[in-house]
């Protein structure tokens, strides 16, 4: 085992870690909203919790050498997914919540990254957590991103997509009919992704 790659790998989910609990459980903005399906978000996390530690246990016990072309891909997955999640964050500004929230006279953001796609954050999370399982090569926490977490994931866009409906009407039926939901700079289909 690559003492220097395992030093890298320990520091890298550390401060994946901080990052992660830094922009999941601490809202931007003083006003409260009205929060809907609060349990997505528990379950989400724990989900990426486990994958961390799946990944951990993964690395330190595996049998086989590292692949450095998977781990290459893992890490341009995760800086996709970090970036693009840093860029719609942003953009959102004090509107940010890791909950499904509506905030009092929230505007439908529809700049930055909302150009493109209705979901940044989904988008781009599901990068990062994939490239988490794969730097480590972590077959097992690549398994669980991919047939627990990315799914419940898809479930919440749907809840939040009837939230935000309900909330501001024909300007997102508007919003919806022109920018697809998750997949940037593909032709809108009539439901779906």
């Amino acid at each position: 085992m690559n003492t220097l790659f395992t030093c890298a790998i320990v520091y890298f989910l550390i401060a994946v870690s901080i990052y992660r609990v830094k922009s999941t459980l601490i809202t931007t903005g003083n006003k409260k909203g009205r929060i809907s399906h609060a349990w997505t978000l528990y379950i989400l996390t724990f989900l990426h919790i486990l994958v961390g530690v799946v990944a951990i246990i993964e690395y330190f016990y595996k049998v086989t050498p590292i692949n450095y072309l998977i781990t290459t891909i893992g890490l341009v997955s995760f800086t996709i997914g970090v970036t693009g999640r840093f860029w719609a964050l942003n953009t959102l500004g004090k509107y940010h919540s890791p909950q499904i929230e509506i905030r009092e006279d929230q505007p439908l953001i529809t700049s930055g990254p909302y150009r493109y796609m209705r979901h940044p954050i989904y988008f781009f999370t599901i990068f990062e957590v994939l490239g988490c399982a794969l730097i480590p090569n972590a077959f097992f926490a690549f398994l669980i991103a991919l047939c627990a977490y990315t799914p419940l994931l898809l479930y919440r866009l749907l809840l939040e997509e009837k939230t935000l409906m309900q909330t501001f009407g024909s300007a997102y039926l508007k919003y919806k009919e022109t920018v697809p939901c998750l997949i940037p700079f593909s032709k809108r289909p009539k439901h779906g992704f």
